[in-house]
């Protein structure tokens, strides 16, 4: 038995997703600090690929204000952080 739960798959599998849209929710907010968002994205057949949370402070945090395209834009950027060349 593995005690980490762990197992190597083989052969590997590969996947291959196209991201559509997102939906998000504040799960907590620390006032004049941070927020805690929960982001959810999804194909174009609606079906959720992935949930990740971010957290949104210091002079992000302070530019959002009331402006609530600030994070959309935001939280968009987050998204395609990892794949910008």
């Amino acid at each position: 038995m593995n005690p980490n739960n762990e197992y190597l798959l083989y052969p590997n599998v590969k996947k291959t997703f196209t991201i559509c849209k997102f939906k998000y929710n504040i799960l907590e907010i620390k006032l004049f600090e941070s927020i805690r968002i929960a982001v959810y994205l999804y194909d174009d057949k609606d079906m959720l690929l992935e949930a990740r949370q971010y957290i949104i402070d210091g002079e992000q945090y302070k530019k959002w204000s009331t402006d609530d395209q600030y994070i959309i834009t935001l939280i968009k950027q987050k998204i395609q952080e990892p794949w910008i060349i």
